[in-house]
């Protein structure tokens, strides 16, 4: 497959355009003039979407973050609507700890992270930045701000992807040959322990690679924002009572999630259920906090809008329960508050799949009634190495004991389904309930590829409707390609080698 040069990509998605950063051989990447005053950089330059979640003019907000050794530097980064910039950002910088550094004192294993938000800006238009350290240029380039109302957009989705495999590179390129406004990751977005240096082994040199090939990764990052959920990787200890939990006791930069990601702030202060966090040395944790800030535990829940779609961004891990009172109230209110077309429900681990890995993991059953009140059309999962999409679904709860055990993967939740078997996203586009979309083939070993083309195993026992998955595929890594123009949206999946392996047109009246 021929590989699209940087050039190219930026006559569509934006991005570097100006790097004087070289990799040293060691992973790490230097100033191209030799500057002793310049760390090395561990994570280059990178797009995040920032705090910004309503739709609002002159008040979107971008976030240019990147990471170094511990040196101290000034850094600034100006930006602006033309390469005069006009605006300047003076980044955040937070220590993080890799291994046993915040333990052991080895300031060689520790990592500067820096965080500039771009804020007060217009919806729907390119905005040029320019890094700069020590009075020398870094790195220059571009990105676009969040659609306004009435604009057609187009976003990637996937989960479970950044392990160090080929497939990995793969996703990335497709999803950087789709053009896309942003990426919405569905959870595991690295492994195994969703720690800050398996982001800068595994998914950072992916997503933010200097050169595009199927085999390579693709400056994706440099450009396009990147949002994601918290997953079962993210948490990968136990606490006393045997739920997930961030474990600084073992890894000091354990849950990455809350300070290489910088996504919208609106969720709870407090979550119903904050993430567990076990630590045998407060330094460590105080330290990871810091660096953190206001994202931890926040921004395990948030939500944002981008042109006719808004999307709802859940943390359904095992210490989550659904049946919180305080956790529905936000949902409810999140969902009454928007007024777009369209309306998405994002979250690890899915509510409706049919695969051996988790399918008892049902728990986020719990919230259907919810979502069908307030119109939700597609709710996107992983967790499951597969695509699987479902018909259309209604749920009623008859029995939430087990949604309430937090400590338990068994938390199978019974009910009545109403399934449209009419909708076929062809001739019939006008779905009566919710599609469930689990998109986690991103690039993680691949979960039951013999069901592909057996659909006598799309099915479990547990009830007398339970054949609600229309289609399955397993067989390659894939990706969704979601666009939507005006009331019409169309999903395509498409495996690791760009072949469509699934279709739907979906309509509203």
């Amino acid at each position: 497959m021929k590989q699209i040069s940087r050039r190219e990509f930026l006559h569509f998605a934006g991005g570097v355009t100006f790097l004087a950063l070289a990799p040293n051989g060691q992973g790490l990447f230097a100033a191209t003039e030799a500057d002793a005053r310049l760390p090395l950089f561990t994570v280059l330059p990178y797009i995040q979407p920032g705090s910004a979640s309503k739709l609002k003019e002159n008040d979107d907000t971008l976030v240019v973050a990147w990471q170094t050794e511990d040196a101290a530097a000034d850094f600034t980064v100006a930006y602006g609507l033309s390469k005069k910039y006009g605006q300047i950002a003076v980044p955040i910088q937070g220590a993080r700890a890799i291994g046993d550094a915040a333990v052991s004192g080895d300031a060689a294993l520790k990592r500067r992270n820096y965080n500039a938000a771009l804020t007060g800006l217009k919806l729907g238009r390119k905005y040029y930045y320019q890094v700069q350290g020590k009075g020398k240029v870094i790195a220059e380039g571009y990105a676009t701000t969040r659609q306004p109302r009435g604009r057609k957009i187009r976003f990637v989705a996937f989960g479970d992807n950044s392990n160090g495999d080929v497939s990995d590179h793969r996703i990335a390129y497709q999803a950087y040959v789709a053009k896309p406004d942003f990426v919405m990751n569905t959870g595991d977005n690295v492994y195994q322990s969703g720690l800050d240096r398996e982001y800068a082994k595994f998914f950072f040199p992916i997503y933010d690679a200097t050169t595009a090939g199927p085999e390579l990764g693709a400056p994706l990052l440099r450009s396009v924002p990147f949002y994601t959920v918290l997953a079962n990787h993210d948490v990968t200890g136990r606490d006393a009572i045997g739920r997930e939990a961030g474990d600084f006791t073992k890894h000091s930069d354990a849950l990455a999630y809350y300070t290489a990601m910088h996504l919208p702030m609106n969720g709870p202060a407090q979550p119903a259920d904050s993430t567990p966090t076990v630590c045998a040395d407060p330094a460590v944790l105080a330290q990871f906090q810091a660096c953190a800030g206001d994202r931890f535990p926040r921004m395990a829940n948030y939500s944002f809008d981008n042109g006719d779609a808004h999307f709802l961004c859940l943390d359904a891990n095992a210490y989550v329960d659904p049946t919180s009172p305080a956790l529905q109230a936000w949902i409810e209110q999140d969902l009454a508050d928007t007024d777009a077309h369209w309306k998405f429900v994002v979250y690890h681990q899915p509510a409706f799949n049919v695969g051996q890995e988790h399918y008892k993991e049902q728990h986020m059953r719990a919230l259907s009634p919810i979502f069908e009140k307030h119109g939700v059309d597609i709710v996107l999962n992983g967790h499951e190495h597969t695509y699987q999409r479902t018909m259309p679904i209604q749920f009623e709860p008859t029995d939430l004991t087990n949604a309430s055990h937090t400590a338990t993967r068994d938390r199978i939740v019974p009910g009545k389904l109403t399934i449209d078997r009419e909708f076929d996203g062809k001739e019939k586009t006008l779905p009566r309930g919710i599609i469930h979309v689990t998109t986690g083939a991103g690039g993680n070993a691949l979960y039951e590829p013999e069901f592909t083309d057996s659909p006598d195993r799309w099915v479990f026992t547990d009830g007398p409707e339970n054949h609600f998955v229309s289609k399955f595929y397993s067989r390659e890594h894939s990706l969704s390609v979601i666009e939507i123009d005006g009331r019409a949206l169309t999903l395509r999946q498409i495996n690791e080698f760009g072949k469509e392996i699934d279709r739907i047109r979906v309509t509203k009246a």
